[in-house]
């Protein structure tokens, strides 16, 4: 068995809701990473919430990205569908497909959490996850991951 942070190192590509492979050495390569991520039907929602207010409050040299767990999916839920939601949700942000949910886990995120969002340096070392909707008390949980002051 893998532990997470064996997992979470090893290479991988995974095509976003455009269709664009994204590699692991594409997110981690330069600056600190958030990772917004789910495994639930009402993921892109959660995820479009927290876009908003990471968008909002994150330095610029802060990369953005979505994950999305797709183990669980039915399979009579077209996959093309779930695409064109993402887009919909996320046009500005991409969001990785992994539909074995392999990346998922390996970078530690929890597979029962609808939402949950992990702040992880420039290397792709996890610094932490805040799990749950987005609030005032858990942006300023990631804030506070990535070295920026919350607002008074």
């Amino acid at each position: 068995m893998f532990s997470i942070t064996a997992l979470g190192a090893t290479s991988f590509v995974l095509n976003d809701q455009f269709d664009r492979k994204v590699a692991r050495h594409e997110i981690f390569n330069d600056a600190p990473v958030v990772i917004i991520a789910g495994s639930q039907r009402k993921t892109p929602d959660s995820m479009e919430a927290w876009d908003r207010s990471l968008r909002e409050r994150l330095p610029e040299h802060v990369r953005i990205f979505g994950l999305s767990n797709m183990k669980k999916l039915p399979f009579f839920v077209p996959k093309g569908s779930v695409k064109r939601a993402l887009a919909a949700k996320l046009p500005r942000t991409s969001v990785l497909l992994d539909w074995k949910g392999k990346v998922y886990s390996g970078l530690g995120f929890p597979a029962d959490a609808t939402i949950a969002v992990g702040v992880f340096d420039a290397s792709g070392a996890l610094l932490g996850l805040v799990v749950g909707e987005t609030s005032g008390k858990r942006l300023d949980e990631v804030l506070a991951l990535i070295g920026v002051s919350p607002d008074p």
